[in-house]
């Protein structure tokens, strides 16, 4: 047995729950502290722990695959050794499904997504850790970046360096997106916008090109995020360095009002007014997330969700975000990068310790 998270005994006491049952692996992580064999979709049926939470204790257990229903109904009576409100994070499958059907398992997401909000002092250096070896991989990768060079080569470099700092898992496909100086030139999107992210594609990189990156890699169930632009054998022009002055204003803009009692609204308003009023995040995403042992997680700032939701959304010491704003010039490009910060008791702490080259 484990003892399980306190914060979330303490939001299963707030809302009623009993017993939670875990399937996903970010979230057995989470509230047992044991990490994930596999965060890949396509091997998680076969690694799979499962975890039973109670205020008192974590039991994990290694099912048989949950797609089967002998498997499924094993867990399902597993579970009935402990009474009450029961609550399920998610069904790996329709059998599981059918199988906790009599008990009317509750949404643990509610109370999971309440209890992450807030970080404690060893999940912020988990973090911090995590972060660090992705921005050491960078630093064989970046001056790989000149013309001729495949976009999957600098996936394969980063895969290599990542592991031998010692990462156990990559959480988001190596993005080396090539943009456009102006949305037209670029493939239709139903948004209307940019096309990002994109994966690599074996693209052969050419002198001019600018690249908007974004990598997260896992280290013992703790998520890192990293984003930086990044120019293919040139300088950045005068246009292209106040871009990212611009961007630099964004940021300071969001770091001033990130503090406890401050709301997620307030951090998307901060943005907008830091950019003349406009929203510098792309229209399917947002200017900030929070990250943990998701990649991304609550909080989210400036949502299409709007303002009734994100001012219920209250920042504190510990809550861990990634600000991701982005200039765009429609005809000149744009500049776009990626800041994880942590709210502290007076203001907010930078977690992210890499150059912003080759702009500074």
């Amino acid at each position: 047995m484990k003892v399980p998270h306190p914060r979330l005994v303490e939001r299963m006491g707030a809302q009623g729950v009993d017993v939670v049952v875990l399937c996903g692996e970010n979230n057995v992580t989470y509230a047992t502290g044991e990490p994930a064999p596999s965060q890949e979709p396509a091997r998680a049926g076969a690694t799979r722990k499962v975890a039973i939470i109670t205020p008192t204790d974590a039991r994990l257990i290694s099912p048989p695959p949950l797609d089967f229903e002998e498997a499924a109904q094993d867990l399902a009576a597993a579970i009935t050794d402990y009474p009450g409100t029961l609550a399920i994070d998610e069904y790996p499958s329709l059998a599981l499904r059918r199988a906790l059907a009599p008990r009317s398992p509750a949404d643990a997401g509610p109370l999971l997504r309440s209890a992450k909000l807030v970080k404690t002092s060893a999940e912020i250096e988990a973090i911090r850790r995590a972060q660090r070896i992705n921005e050491r991989a960078m630093d064989d990768v970046l001056p790989l970046v000149k013309p001729g060079l495949r976009d999957t080569d600098l996936t394969a470099a980063f895969f290599r360096r990542i592991f031998e700092l010692g990462a156990t898992g990559n959480t988001v496909d190596p993005i080396w997106n090539v943009v456009p100086s102006s949305v037209a030139d670029g493939p239709f999107t139903l948004t209307g916008h940019l096309p990002f992210p994109l994966p690599a594609s074996g693209r052969v990189l050419e002198k001019g090109d600018v690249i908007l990156n974004d990598t997260g890699i896992d280290v013992d169930g703790w998520a890192s995020d990293f984003g930086r632009t990044w120019c293919v054998g040139f300088e950045p022009k005068a246009r292209q360095r106040s871009q990212f002055r611009r961007y630099l204003d964004i940021v300071g803009a969001c770091r001033e009002v990130i503090k406890p009692g401050a709301t997620a609204w307030d951090v998307a308003v901060a943005a907008r007014q830091a950019n003349s009023g406009q929203p510098p995040w792309f229209p399917h995403l947002y200017v900030a997330h929070g990250i943990g042992t998701e990649s991304a997680e609550l909080p989210f700032c400036g949502t299409d969700l709007g303002e009734e939701v994100e001012s219920q959304v209250v920042l504190a010491p510990g809550t861990v975000l990634v600000l991701e704003p982005v200039v765009w010039e429609d005809g000149h490009g744009g500049y776009r990068a990626e800041e994880v910060v942590v709210v502290t008791e007076g203001g907010c702490e930078r977690l992210t310790d890499y150059p912003h080259a080759p702009y500074e």
